[in-house]
This record gives structure tokens, sequence and C-alpha cells, in this order.
């Protein structure tokens, strides 16, 4: 068994070098196979970067978000207000644009067509807003888009599983789920060994 994985590790370096070294091809390839890697490390770099600033981004985020809520910050104006909700909109409504958005003094009125799935989604979401006193819902509730033009066009809500496997990860999200995946692996294997 062991002269066998011998004799297959050997004629694989054996190609390997007749592959690079070879006359009449190998400069070709080797400056493929020097490009191919000098590419690869630049990428890496660059999502290296990418995740490191995604990652600090988020942090600052929770920083403030988590100061903001222990100072008990005064209410904020009325156009930061509606910013905060149409933000939160964007993640629980599959058409937000088709709903406006009015605010005075932390009440919040919310006003154009939805979906009727998506009203106790929205009103709860809106109404978790910082700085939100009150929600006033005067949204119409439709069962289909049918007949109802801001309603129409393909749209999934975010929050539901396939919008969120179709969609495009954050550098952190795809570190997290690269992490977890390795670990997984590592783990399967470790229980294989014993």
């Amino acid at each position: 068994m062991a002269f066998n994985r011998s004799i297959l590790i050997g004629a694989g370096i054996g190609a390997g070098l007749m592959f690079f070294l070879d006359p009449a091809l190998g400069r070709r390839r080797r400056a493929l196979a020097r490009d191919k890697a000098i590419r690869a490390s630049h990428k890496t770099r660059d999502a290296y970067g990418t995740t490191r600033r995604d990652i600090g981004n988020r942090l600052a985020g929770v920083t403030a978000e988590v100061r903001g809520r222990r100072e008990g910050s005064d209410a904020p104006d009325d156009a930061t207000l509606i910013e905060r909700v149409r933000a939160t909109l964007g993640r629980v409504a599959s058409h937000p644009r088709a709903i406006a958005v009015s605010a005075e003094h932390g009440r919040i009125t919310l006003t154009g067509d939805v979906f009727s799935n998506e009203v106790s989604a929205i009103d709860a979401a809106v109404r978790a807003v910082r700085g939100v006193d009150d929600v006033r819902n005067e949204l119409r509730a439709h069962d289909s888009g049918e007949g109802i033009p801001a309603l129409q066009g393909r749209s999934e809500r975010p929050g539901r599983w396939t919008a969120w496997a179709r969609g495009s990860w954050s550098p952190t999200a795809k570190l997290v789920a690269g992490v977890a995946a390795a670990s997984s692996l590592a783990a399967v294997a470790a229980r294989r060994a014993q």
C-alpha cells in the first residue's frame, strides 16, 4: 500500500516537472502559473481589506447604537427619524418605495400600498426604531398586486430565506460562513480520524 502511494506521488511530481519544464511550452505555462498566483494574492489582499473595513463599520454601528440607547440621547429631528424608518422598511417590505413616511415629533405616519401579509411586520419594525414614540398606520393592505401600480414587479421580502440565499453577502457574512464551514469540516474529519 505504501509502495503504491509512493509510486503515485512520484508519478505526479514527474508529470508536474514535465509540464512546467517542457522546452516548447514550459516557459508559457510557468508565466501563466506566476500570473495566476499574483492575481490570487492581489484578490486575497483586496478581500482582506474589504472584510476588515466591513467588520470595523459594523462594530462602529453597533457601538453607536448601544451608546445612543444607553445615553438616552435627545429625540432625533423629523428628517433623521424618517430616514431611520425608511431604512427599516427596506428590510421588511417587499415594495418599500410604495410606502410614504411622515414624522411629527416622534409620531410616524405610514401611508401607501402594501401586501396584507406584510402589515404586521412593517408595523412592528417601525415601532422598534429608536426615537419612534407612536405609529399611525394608514397603509392600504392588498392580497395581491394586481391592479396596484406600486406593488407591481417582482420583489421579495428581504427577511425571507430565498431572498437571503440569493442576495449578495457582505464580506463579514462570507467570512463567518467560511469559518463555520471550515470548523464543521474539521470536526467531521476529527471524528472520522478517531
